[in-house]
């Protein structure tokens, strides 16, 4: 579990900074920066995840499942390479969730 939750941390660090980076030049030219606001909290979402999941939650499981297939359309390939890591290592895991 310790390296799922690693990898959720990792991608929700490069989808926070992600969703700034995108966001920055919307908003500055007065665009609605609505994709950057979504993987802006996706990243937040995973930071938070990988937190829960070194605890060994269930309901951590659940989440690290919804957000790494919430990543999925980040911009960055690696987003959907590191989902499909993270579910595959959360569901041979599973059973040492509480």
């Amino acid at each position: 579990m310790n390296i799922a939750s690693t990898l959720l941390w990792v991608l929700g660090i490069l989808n926070f900074f992600g969703g700034i980076v995108l966001g920055i030049p919307q908003i500055s030219q007065g665009r609605p920066a609505m994709f950057p606001l979504y993987i802006f909290i996706v990243g937040i979402a995973a930071c938070v995840t990988g937190y829960f999941l070194r605890k060994k939650r269930r309901s951590a499981g659940i989440s690290a499942i919804i957000v790494s297939v919430l990543s999925f359309i980040s911009p960055p390939v690696i987003g959907l390479v590191l989902g499909i890591i993270i579910i595959i290592l959360v569901g041979m895991k599973w059973k040492e969730l509480a």
